[in-house]
This record gives C-alpha cells, sequence and structure tokens, in this order.
C-alpha cells in the first residue's frame, strides 16, 4: 500500500522554522497622480498610506475559450485579467477629514466636477504598491498597480448613537495591470559599455570593383574568384579568394 506524502512532523517543521505569512503585516503606499502634484504634492500621501486599514492583494486570471478538433472539448488560453476592474482599501479619516478630501480631489481631476468633463488620462492615473511584511517589518513580497485611479467612494454613515467609533472610508480603485517587483539586490549594470578600438579601413576602392573569373595573379597562376580593384597588379595578392 503505498503512503501518504503528508507528514506530520514535517508539516510541523516548516511552520516553525519559516512561518506562514500573516494577513495584518502588510504596507501600502498611494503616489499621488501628477495632476496633484505627483510626488512633490502638498497632499500627505504618507498620511493617507499610513491610515489605510484593509487591502487585498489582486488576482490574476487566464481568460479561455472551448476549442474542439476531435474528441473532447477543451479550453484554450486567450488573455490574461489581471482583476483591473476593481479593488478595494480601508482607510481610517483623521479628525481634518484630509484623507477624504484627497481621495475627492483626485477623482474630480478624473471627472470634473463643473463641466462634468473627463480630464486627460496621465493626469490621474497612478500607481499603487502594496507589500506583504515579515514580524520585522521586511519586504517579502511586494506588488504595483499600475494606471490605477479611484472610481468609488462608499458613503460614511453619521449617527448620534454611535459612541466611540470612528469613521472608515473604502475606496474601490481601478487599474489596468500589476506586476511583482523582485525583492533580491539589482545587478550594477554600466550605462555605457566600453568596447575595444577597431581600425577602421578605407572602403572607397572596393565601389569600382568587378568579379574577374579568369585572372592571372603575379605567379602566373589562375586564380578565380577574384575582385578586381582596377588597382593594377600591386594589389592582386591581397585581394585572393
Amino acid at each position: 500500500m503505498a503512503s501518504a506524502n503528508f507528514s506530520l512532523d514535517k508539516f510541523t517543521t516548516q511552520i516553525k522554522g519559516g512561518g506562514l505569512a500573516r494577513t495584518n503585516r502588510f504596507e501600502v503606499f498611494i503616489t499621488p497622480p501628477a495632476g496633484l502634484g505627483g510626488t512633490r504634492s502638498s497632499y500627505n500621501s504618507e498620511l493617507v498610506s499610513l491610515y489605510c486599514e484593509q487591502a487585498s492583494l489582486p488576482s490574476l486570471n487566464i481568460s479561455s475559450k472551448s476549442f474542439k478538433i476531435f474528441g473532447p472539448t477543451y479550453q484554450r488560453p486567450m488573455t490574461s485579467e489581471y482583476g483591473g476592474e476593481g479593488i478595494a482599501l480601508n482607510f481610517h479619516v483623521d479628525r481634518e477629514m484630509k484623507v477624504k478630501e484627497f481621495f475627492e480631489d483626485w477623482m474630480h481631476l478624473i471627472i470634473d466636477k463643473n463641466n462634468f468633463t473627463v480630464g486627460f488620462q496621465k493626469n490621474y492615473i497612478s500607481t499603487i504598491s502594496i507589500k506583504q511584511l515579515d514580524e520585522e517589518d521586511n519586504v517579502n513580497y511586494e506588488i504595483e498597480l499600475s494606471e490605477a485611479f479611484p472610481r468609488n467612494l462608499n458613503p460614511m454613515e453619521l449617527n448620534h448613537s454611535s459612541q466611540n467609533q470612528t469613521h472608515r472610508l473604502n475606496v474601490v480603485f481601478a487599474y489596468r495591470s500589476w506586476r511583482r517587483i523582485e525583492q533580491s539586490n539589482p545587478v550594477n549594470i554600466p550605462e555605457q559599455i566600453q568596447y575595444p578600438e577597431v581600425s577602421r579601413t578605407d572602403t572607397s576602392d572596393f565601389r569600382n570593383a568587378t568579379y574577374n573569373p579568369n585572372r592571372i595573379n603575379s605567379e602566373g597562376q589562375e586564380t578565380g574568384n577574384v575582385v578586381d580593384l582596377g588597382l593594377g597588379g600591386a594589389g592582386d595578392e591581397g585581394n585572393e579568394g
């Protein structure tokens, strides 16, 4: 009888030695879009990122299509989807409501609040980094959402009967795709590679060259495949094929 591959002792040893990724060890950083000043924005993007209470790592799906030539139908991959239709982030809201104002102003870049026209994409898209941390705050895994922008601000409830409760703001972001950021140290690559100097040969004489299959060299021997440069006999020996 075949034995199982699973071993409780090996599993326990692996967990104690390597550990497991914890859901409460993460960090989110949102780069302000160019329309808000980018990284030089007066908005405190670090404060907004610090107040992120809940996030999620995005999905990755392969879209397929049924295909059949002979026999059972099978699936053939067509394209990849990165879950860009929406990812939700929850934020604590500061007393001065700066976090909410940040996302409101960002969304007004997308659709103008006065004339309702759509802004230029380069002004409102940005990047969002989501990092998985360990217990020592080391980054073990990081992904970056590209061409991201907020598309939905959920309502914030006000209630007199609520005691000792604070606001949470749920923001849904759309994005185009995401990529994993490798954590290994990059290899230093020189900006310019120095190649050894190679002497240049004047090739202007080859412009008038003709092929002569019956050419006789200086020793009286026939040499086929010889190119006649029209220079006389001086260069015959050096131009044998």
